[in-house]
């Protein structure tokens, strides 16, 4: 979420878990944050991990406010077990007036480190705003740092941290994988008779079609240029080869239409991949590669030719 400004006159709703194991406590934070002048705050209490991992997994809360030392867990793995399940800040709360536990806390991914007994109502209230605050310029960094800005897929820095998972779900299941290789087809004519506007728009329109014909399941990138991959498992056998040909068919339909001042087409190299695949990943790309480079010559001695704004020439 994102908070307005304090001050501002605006009081946000934010939901806590709080997982605390002494009820005394637990009731001394509630009053502190009850009585907040510009946040509403819902407060769920648990006094265990265990119950916390549940609530964690049951329902969403904007951030937690953590005691290190619980019933069935203590110190840094407290907090280790909690980052593994919650995708919202943490703000560790605890009896330890350790300077190095606090700095150990905060490098393994606390957002902040409030010691019991020194810590003020407003400034709980405070440190929870800007925990949230925090956690919400991270995300959205990390996603600048492996997101392609004009298509809104994966960059290569995106793929190549996320492939592994892929690659660990193929080895781990009993489905087929897929890795396909695309480029599009005479997009330098594109840009040359169109402009680099109309360049953009082809390849966000193909990044959109990608998407739809592989019905978001899957991990998509555009390494750059026209160069686009699309990697995962498959749902079911064969559906790859018939997200592919959907693709085509969408492609098809769009170029039909006419609306469109240029054609926009594609070659595509597919790679099935089973949970005994050895290769590396560089082995498997050049492989795609070399299947999309066939393709594309095929496409080249069968298709029409075009005229010089990319559209079909018909003979009279």
């Amino acid at each position: 979420m994102s908070l307005p400004p304090i001050g501002s006159g605006v009081h946000p709703t934010i939901n806590v878990l709080l997982v605390e194991d002494v009820p005394m406590i637990a009731k001394i934070v509630e009053r502190m944050l009850l009585n907040s002048p510009h946040c509403t705050y819902h407060l769920e209490w648990r006094s265990s991990l265990a119950d916390a991992l549940a609530a964690l997994r049951a329902r969403d809360f904007d951030t937690v406010l953590l005691d290190l030392n619980l019933p069935d867990s203590n110190e840094l793995p407290t907090l280790a077990r909690v980052l593994e399940v919650a995708r919202v800040p943490v703000v560790v709360l605890t009896a330890t007036n350790d300077d190095d536990v606090g700095l150990r806390a905060v490098k393994s991914g606390a957002q902040d480190y409030l010691i019991k007994g020194e810590c003020s109502g407003p400034a709980l209230d405070r440190s929870l705003v800007y925990s949230i605050e925090r956690h919400r310029l991270q995300q959205t960094l990390r996603q600048l740092a492996v997101l392609d800005e004009l298509t809104g897929l994966y960059n290569r820095r995106g793929f190549n941290t996320l492939n592994p998972d892929v690659m660990q779900q193929l080895r781990t299941g009993s489905a087929c994988g897929y890795l396909v290789c695309f480029d599009l087809d005479r997009f330098k004519q594109i840009n040359d008779t169109h402009g680099h506007a109309s360049g953009d728009a082809a390849l966000v329109e193909f990044a959109t079609l990608l998407r739809n014909a592989f019905r978001k399941e899957g991990l998509f990138a555009r390494l750059g240029g026209d160069e686009f991959l699309a990697m995962g498992i498959e749902t079911h056998p064969g559906a790859a080869t018939q997200a592919l040909a959907s693709l085509e068919q969408m492609l098809a339909a769009r170029n039909a239409g006419g609306l469109a001042p240029f054609q926009l087409e594609a070659s595509a190299g597919l790679l099935l991949l089973d949970r005994t695949e050895g290769r590396s990943l560089d082995a498997l790309l050049a492989a795609a590669d070399a299947e999309l480079y066939r393709n594309k010559q095929a496409r080249r001695a069968a298709r029409p030719a075009l005229n010089r704004e990319g559209m079909p020439i018909t003979s009279r």
